[in-house]
């Protein structure tokens, strides 16, 4: 059965999107505007400064969003922007990876490109790396759960406590992973296991978030968790985390399922509907990342 919703009071914070254009972010759209949520989108550095909150749903590669954000003007702009941790950022993907140092990522030819890591915004330490092919297959793709590092008020509507150690479940599709470090531990929101393989699901420091998975394709789980932050945001709560004690040998598990992702889209009769992906639009599976 599909969920309709029926339209929401607006809100008056805005939403500003970073979409460049490198791939399909319906879902996100549809995501921030179900919650009622006006949406506006940069098409200009001289958006971001000013910006309530910035959504940056990363699509594609590592190496094609630098390319982008440098060649638009767009890095130099959001570095100032995440400096201090007190301006809203929600970085989706790629919008969470390009956060690190660098990033191990091939090009098209399969080179490292000019042989170093490309380098991403320089937010958070550390270098993100691939996959091991080796051991496990890539990309990891599917319903995975999380472990908690912090609490956080942008995840004030997700039981902690779902699926016994899973967490709730969220999905994921991406070849490249950021490994936790003593040097971004502080950063850490979530984490997640991949068989065998823990890496940072999800990041949060200040008013700078970032999550691995998609919650746009994540369900009422993912609605859930974007509802959460933005009331954070208006509510000026969002900065407020505090550390967990975190056990070591937690670990999460990858569900096997039917269902590819769950969209929000708008139905036939204009209706916004949490559906599944599977259903309707296999486009979005380039985003090898």
């Amino acid at each position: 059965h599909h969920c309709t919703m029926t339209d929401p009071p607006q809100k008056k914070l805005t939403v500003s999107l970073l979409d460049y254009g490198a791939g399909n972010v319906r879902s996100v759209r549809n995501a921030i505007t179900s919650l009622g949520y006006p949406l506006v989108d940069i098409t200009s550095p001289s958006q971001i400064p000013s910006a309530d909150v910035i959504i940056f749903p990363g699509v594609g590669s590592f190496h094609s969003a630098m390319q982008v954000l440098q060649s638009r003007g767009y890095d130099s702009a959001l570095k100032d922007y995440l400096k201090n941790g007190d301006k809203p950022y929600l970085g989706i993907c790629l919008g969470m990876q390009t956060l690190f140092e660098s990033s191990e990522e091939t090009d098209e030819s399969g080179h490292l490109c000019s042989g170093a890591p490309l380098k991403g915004l320089g937010v958070i330490p550390g270098k993100v790396v691939k996959f091991d092919e080796t051991k496990r297959s890539v990309p990891h793709i599917g319903w995975n759960g999380t472990v908690r590092h912090q609490q956080s008020r942008a995840m004030r509507y997700l039981d902690e406590h779902a699926h016994e150690e899973n967490g709730e479940e969220v999905y994921f599709v991406h070849s490249y992973y950021a490994p936790l470090g003593e040097e971004n531990r502080e950063w850490v929101l979530t984490r997640t296991t991949y068989e065998g393989q823990e890496f940072i699901s999800s990041v949060q420091r200040g008013c700078v978030v970032a999550t691995q998975f998609h919650p746009e394709k994540s369900g009422v789980t993912g609605l859930n968790f974007i509802k959460g932050f933005l009331e954070s945001v208006e509510d000026g709560t969002l900065a407020q985390t505090t550390p967990l004690p975190t056990n070591p040998t937690a670990h999460t598990t990858l569900v096997k399922r039917i269902v590819v992702a769950l969209d929000v889209r708008s139905n036939d009769h204009g209706d916004l509907v949490v559906t599944k992906g599977d259903q309707y639009d296999v486009r979005e599976f380039d985003e090898s990342n």
